[in-house]
């Protein structure tokens, strides 16, 4: 028996630190939380690149900062390129999935033009070495059907419950918002 649950342990701390809870998200969710904003991405999208790295900074720190939203962030692949980032994604405990994603999209271009998936691969490799994952993992984390069943249901579910069909989507108070990236401010005030 002794055996056993020291081989448990020994394969407990030899694993990466996944996060449980692979939705990355921003704030604290509450029935007292006044806006609720799904954020629906593909990671090779050049106008999700944009909603992150231009408009979310600012939302966050206008809203969640001051705990008015709480704003969660969903896969929605549009290829095998996406699939691939966002998997890896889930690779990461929790803090490092939003490094994960600033260098995702920060480095788009470098890693999204890849010619074949040889290639792509090993342009994800170098961006997920740069934020701790070992080729090793790197390996089971891009070969792991349990994340790559996660990010597709993401996808499937997004589609039934909102009609999503195009990315950057965002369900605000569990409405699709509609308008352009410079208004969602304005939307977010008349809500208030």
């Amino acid at each position: 028996m002794k055996k056993i649950n020291i081989f448990l342990i020994i394969l407990l701390i030899s694993l990466p630190a996944y996060a449980e809870n692979h939705l990355v998200s921003y704030g604290v969710k509450s029935p007292t939380t006044r806006i609720n904003i799904k954020i629906y991405s593909s990671l090779n999208c050049p106008y999700c690149a944009e909603l992150h790295i231009k408009f979310l900074p600012n939302l966050i720190k206008k809203y969640v900062d001051n705990n008015v939203a709480y704003i969660e962030l969903h896969d929605y692949p549009l290829n095998q390129a996406s699939l691939l980032a966002a998997q890896l994604q889930k690779c990461f405990p929790a803090k490092k999935q939003k490094l994960y994603l600033d260098e995702i999209y920060k480095n788009q271009s470098k890693w999204n033009d890849a010619k074949t998936l040889d290639e792509l691969k090993s342009n994800l490799n170098e961006i997920t070495k740069s934020i701790g994952l070992d080729d090793k993992d790197f390996k089971k984390c891009i070969t792991n059907k349990e994340f790559e069943k996660n990010v597709l249901k993401s996808r499937i579910n997004a589609q039934s419950k909102y009609g999503i069909n195009s990315t950057p989507t965002l369900i605000i108070n569990e409405k699709k918002y509609t308008g352009t990236f410079k208004n969602i401010e304005k939307y977010i005030q008349k809500l208030l």
